[in-house]
């Protein structure tokens, strides 16, 4: 069986859409027997990439698409895009082969059993700009014109400010042969618009399977002399909302100052915490990057009374995506701004609250029961948000049994799913069309 995977590069600084290809390549590898995966790419090259399958590492193959000049005339995207429409237009069999074989795109296409988008979890929208959306939209019609259909997984569905990225959408969710969300807005979202027609799915985030490696050694700033100690806090700063977004300008319409939020949110946090503080970053760029968690950390830590800095570390190695999260896995309560960074501790049945710049938080960490450990930051001031973090880091132990038995569940949800979506012989629903995974409230 060939499975294509498409939405999740092989290389980013951003740990969270790393932590979505590792994920899937794991779950239709172990699902369909040790069957081959490929990832369809915008990508400089066809180099196969090295993930995680089965518990080992593994090579995967990757088939690439450019938009540049210099790029090979059988990679570039208008080629395929042409390419995809003529396989569309013709019916001899002898042309549709000659068009796989002259393009790898196509024919990687073609050869599989089926293609899934991802869409990098959240990007099934126009949220991150108009442009991004069309692109990644047209690599998905390349599939619906030689496959017929895709595969949607478990993703965020929309929102959608304009009624052309609302038609696109529509488009395509009606040309998916499986649809499946991530979080029951999405699902009533892909529902709406795709009609009675198809029953849009349900599943937790994929990366709630990743698996997590910890470091033999965590380098940390200043450097930690002998063993962790105890009850240390992790925090997550997003660079991207410290910087106001790509645009620099409260991209996300904040109603907190994220950059002063924090500060006294750390101050506070000391106050009542008598240990250490840790800082993760969790999507790496370099300095002067809008997208710099490391650097937005440092900042952070600066700002600070001096008498505070010494109980703060910054985690200063660029750690992979299952490192980073075995680095989470070690704190005994977590505080994030990256979804993902989230996701690593509450998989890992680690109290964790999620500060949000987007309605994708509130559905994930409803899948695992903790819908009020979401402090939205375009709905909260500073003030009220800390006053809530500080009232729900005092009842994390309550949670914290609760939390590692839903996350079991969430990890055994995903392997069913994969295990049905991978057998064709099998319908992702049972008998009275309740959508797999989380129950319907």
């Amino acid at each position: 069986m060939k499975i294509c995977i498409m939405g999740t590069p092989v290389s980013s600084g951003n740990r969270g859409v790393l932590a979505l290809g590792a994920s899937l390549v794991n779950l239709c590898w172990e699902a369909s027997g040790g069957g081959e995966i490929v990832l369809l790419l915008g990508n400089r090259d066809n180099q196969p990439a090295r993930f995680r399958a089965g518990g080992e590492p593994r090579l995967i193959s990757v088939v690439n698409s450019r938009m540049s000049l210099r790029s090979r005339w059988r990679d570039h995207f208008l080629w395929i895009l042409v390419m995809a429409v003529l396989y569309r237009l013709v019916f001899f069999k002898k042309l549709r082969a000659g068009i796989a074989r002259s393009t790898p795109w196509i024919g990687a296409i073609a050869e599989s059993e089926f293609v899934g988008d991802i869409r990098g979890g959240d990007s099934f929208s126009d949220i991150y700009g108009l442009k991004g959306y069309i692109l990644g939209s047209l690599a998905v019609w390349t599939v619906i014109l030689v496959k017929g259909s895709v595969v949607l997984f478990p993703q965020t569905y929309g929102p959608y400010k304009s009624r052309t990225s609302k038609w696109i959408a529509k488009y395509i969710l009606k040309r998916a042969s499986v649809i499946i969300a991530r979080d029951l807005q999405s699902q009533a979202v892909a529902q709406q618009l795709v009609g009675k027609a198809k029953k849009v799915l349900l599943c937790p985030d994929v990366a709630f399977s990743m698996e997590s490696i910890r470091p033999e050694t965590v380098e940390v700033d200043p450097p930690l002399a002998g063993e962790m100690p105890p009850g240390v806090i992790g925090m997550n700063i997003n660079g991207l909302m410290y910087n106001g977004g790509h645009t620099r300008n409260n991209m996300f319409g904040l109603k907190m100052d994220y950059a002063s939020f924090l500060r006294e949110l750390v101050i506070a946090l000391l106050a009542e915490h008598q240990g250490e503080l840790w800082l993760v970053p969790h999507t790496f760029g370099p300095d002067g990057s809008v997208e710099s968690d490391q650097e937005a950390s440092r900042r952070l830590r600066d700002s600070l009374p001096e008498a505070l800095q010494s109980r703060i570390r910054l985690v200063c190695r660029e750690y992979d995506q299952h490192e980073i999260k075995g680095v989470i896995g070690m704190f005994d309560f977590f505080i994030g701004a990256r979804m993902h960074s989230c996701i690593a501790a509450l998989s890992q049945g680690i109290p964790c609250i999620g500060i949000a710049y987007s309605r994708k938080f509130a559905g994930v960490f409803e899948s695992v029961g903790m819908k009020d450990w979401v402090v939205d930051g375009r709905e909260s001031d500073s003030a009220t948000a800390i006053e809530r973090i500080l009232a729900l880091y005092k009842e994390r132990d309550s949670v914290r049994h609760p939390l590692a038995g839903r996350a079991a569940d969430a990890k055994k949800r995903l392997e069913t799913v994969f295990e049905e979506l991978v057998n064709p012989s099998v319908k992702l629903s049972d008998p009275v069309g309740t959508p797999v995974g989380l129950p319907q409230t």
